[in-house]
């Protein structure tokens, strides 16, 4: 399915292209994305306005999931015959509730232990954060399917979670604490199959956001 799809994409787009020429259209390069869960909105946001500035006549279609000619998405959560190429990098932090008591505990202080993580036991991160919580059961106090899950939990003032600083940046209702260990970090970027470069819409992108990612993409 990833060696043909690609090109029967690349055959509609053509036909497409043709009937738009003869029917006197603006000849635009179509392009579908999937977004997977859990990228900040002003990450998506930036990503859309620099694809734009890369390719004016693109004609992009967003879609959720694991849908499209290449996907927006963490890259833990490539597949194995996929490319990955990263856009940006940022770290966790401790994100808790504003009325928690360690809220008001500046970072550098010295902190008890939490006893109320909110944890994504199906997250690609989970086990990377596991050292982190501790191997009580008790100092658990509530699971998330996702990293937006349960930054909703933690500003409902269920618990504290590991969280990416751009899910966090913002919520008023959400505090964060710098870790005293070296904190996690991820890498999002694009996912795509080999034969989806072959897409004109995909290999100009590819080729801008080689030269053009990560510290502009913040910028944006």
């Amino acid at each position: 399915a990833r060696v043909l799809y690609p090109q029967a994409r690349r055959m509609v787009a053509e036909a497409d292209a043709l009937s738009r020429l003869f029917r006197g259209r603006e000849n635009r390069v179509p392009l579908t994305l999937g977004i997977e869960g859990d990228i900040a909105d002003r990450h998506i946001e930036a990503f859309v306005h620099m694809a734009h500035q890369a390719m004016p006549n693109l004609l992009l279609t967003l879609e959720e999931g694991c849908h499209g000619d290449g996907r927006l998405a963490v890259e833990e959560m490539c597949c194995e015959d996929e490319l990955f190429l990263p856009l940006w990098e940022e770290s966790y932090v401790m994100a808790l509730p504003a009325g928690h008591p360690m809220a008001s505990v500046e970072s550098g202080q010295s902190w008890t232990p939490i006893d109320d993580w909110i944890t994504c036991p199906q997250h690609p991160s989970h086990q990377r954060l596991m050292a982190l919580y501790g191997r009580s059961p008790e100092a658990v106090a509530g699971h998330a399917g996702s990293l937006k899950q349960a930054l909703h939990m933690v500003a409902a003032g269920v618990g504290v979670a590991m969280l990416p600083q751009s899910l966090v940046n913002g919520h008023e209702r959400v505090v964060t604490r710098a870790l005293h260990l070296p904190a996690p970090t991820r890498r999002v970027g694009l996912c795509y199959a080999a034969q989806a470069l072959e897409l004109p819409a995909l290999r100009g992108l590819h080729e801008y956001f080689q030269v053009n990612r990560m510290v502009n993409i913040e910028a944006a």
